[in-house]
């Protein structure tokens, strides 16, 4: 591995860390602040996209690992198929939520918590070490924590820290649970994750039931979902955007449960697929009834992951492609929904559909930009997610034909869902509850760009998926593992 990859294992969750710190201590003033953020979430962001196209020209997505230490103080980075992709993708989401969010709301630290969630996600993907991960997930929802109790929203304040409290209990009596089994078989480095996966030890079902549990609360799956909406209303936006609407949930099942612990992922795998489905539907007519526009992106967000869970539930080469594929647009698509969402906040001061309207008039760009990605979103044909969508398809269609019609069902109530949302906000005569509405402003410049690189994004990745099914490589391995204690069970009767 050459030198610089190395460093850049340790730059990418670091650096924003010590950005966060910056900010938070050694930097006054919302133009100062937002100066410094920007300046360090470019170098970030190139950093990682100069990783993806690296790793994938010269080792194809194989592992390149940076691992130090020994036992219980280990810690171990690599950058592979499975978190390429989301290095750039995460990198990026910052860099727009920073370059969009207006410089008079760059206050109370908003900067210095965007960048600790950033270098957090970061970690996350990069550890290979069971205690890491963990840790960095805790880590990256202690910012939105902190961000309510700022606000000072009681109701905001008992989610957050519940949400807080249960991951943080359920991580840490699942990593001191496994490396406790995971020693006493005699793994050298009971944390690191490519040392289990390696080994004959195979840890006890309530580890992995917590883990899973975690996973499936960072996704927000039903009946673990009710933190997304909330945050996404009543939360600081741009900071509850970066941290709510990311991979990092079905990063954990990829990561965790379908490698480590296929005890509970295999027989669990009907329960989860019907849940899967459920918080599709759930969410998908959740949304339809929403008349505010951050609600129905929130909505939209939680039957997505209803979505990408039924594909990991399929446990089949292909659907769990489409899930993985299906995660990493439903990130751009939702972010730049939401993005757009704030936009029109900040000029309209509403996001509220029944005081909207005809704001395509003075707002072309804006409008268009929505409807590309709300077409997107639901999987028009040559984007990112028509491609994840037909491959969690093919993956279910032999052994679940009922799933895949329900999943239909699910695509074309979320369409409906950001038509409406479209049409009430930018098509037809602006609302008579409306306030003035003549002064309303299109996107910036650099707004613009910013909005045309996450279309760009889906569009190339759906006329060119080849880079991103790389994380297709390992998913035969880790499935027949699965597989393999219901076979044992089977020969056993």
């Amino acid at each position: 591995m050459s030198a610089w990859v190395q460093y850049s294992l340790i730059f990418l969750w670091l650096a924003p860390l010590l950005a966060a710190a910056a900010l938070r201590w050694g930097v006054r003033g919302a133009t100062k602040q937002r100066a410094l953020s920007l300046g360090f979430a470019l170098p970030i962001f190139l950093v990682a996209c100069a990783l993806f196209v690296h790793e994938g020209t010269r080792h194809a997505y194989k592992e390149d690992h940076l691992e130090q230490g020994m036992g219980w103080l280990h810690s171990h980075f690599a950058v592979d198929g499975l978190n390429a992709v989301l290095l750039p993708l995460t990198a990026g989401l910052t860099l727009v939520a920073l370059l969009m969010t207006p410089r008079a709301e760059m206050r109370a630290g908003l900067a210095a918590k965007i960048m600790v969630v950033e270098g957090a996600l970061m970690g996350s993907f990069l550890a290979l070490d069971a205690g890491l991960l963990s840790f960095f997930v805790v880590l990256s929802l202690l910012p939105l924590w902190f961000d309510a109790k700022h606000r000072g929203s009681r109701p905001l304040q008992v989610i957050m820290k519940s949400l807080v409290a249960a991951t943080t209990l359920a991580l840490t009596v699942a990593m001191i649970g496994l490396a406790f089994e995971a020693s006493a078989a005699g793994v050298k480095n009971p944390l690191d994750l490519v040392a289990l996966a390696n080994s004959p030890y195979t840890p006890s079902p309530w580890i992995g039931t917590l883990v899973l549990a975690v996973a499936l609360l960072r996704m927000g799956i039903v009946p673990l979902h009710l933190w997304i909406p909330a945050t996404a209303q009543h939360s600081t936006p741009h900071l509850a955007l970066v941290t709510c609407l990311t991979p990092v949930g079905s990063f954990m099942l990829a990561r965790l449960a379908l490698a480590i612990f296929p005890r509970v992922l295999g027989p669990a795998a009907p329960l989860l697929m019907a849940v899967g489905v459920f918080t599709a539907l759930y969410g998908a007519f959740l949304a339809v009834g929403q008349f505010d526009l951050r609600r129905i992106v929130a909505w939209f967000w939680v039957s997505q992951s209803g979505l990408v869970l039924a594909g990991f539930a399929g446990l089949d080469d292909a659907s769990v492609s489409g899930a993985l594929l299906q995660a990493m647009s439903t990130v751009v698509e939702c972010g730049g929904l939401m993005l757009l969402t704030l936009a029109v906040e900040v000029r309209a001061n509403t996001t509220d559909l029944r005081k909207l309207g005809g704001l395509a008039h003075n707002a072309p760009r804006m409008a268009t930009a929505y409807l590309i990605l709300a077409a997107a979103a639901v999987g028009f044909p040559g984007t990112i997610s028509f491609v994840a969508e037909d491959l969690v398809g093919q993956g279910l269609l032999r052994d679940h034909p009922f799933v895949v019609g329900l999943l239909f069902i699910v695509t074309a109530v979320n369409g409906i869902t950001l038509w409406r949302a479209f049409k009430r906000t930018f098509l037809g005569p602006p609302s008579p509850h409306a306030d003035d509405l003549r002064g309303f402003e299109d996107l910036r410049r650099w707004e613009s760009y910013a909005i045309a690189g996450m279309i760009g994004t889906l569009l190339l990745g759906g006329f060119l998926p080849e880079p991103l099914l790389a994380v297709r490589r390992g998913v035969v391995d880790t499935i027949g593992r699965i597989e393999a204690p219901a076979q044992v069970e089977a020969s056993g009767h």
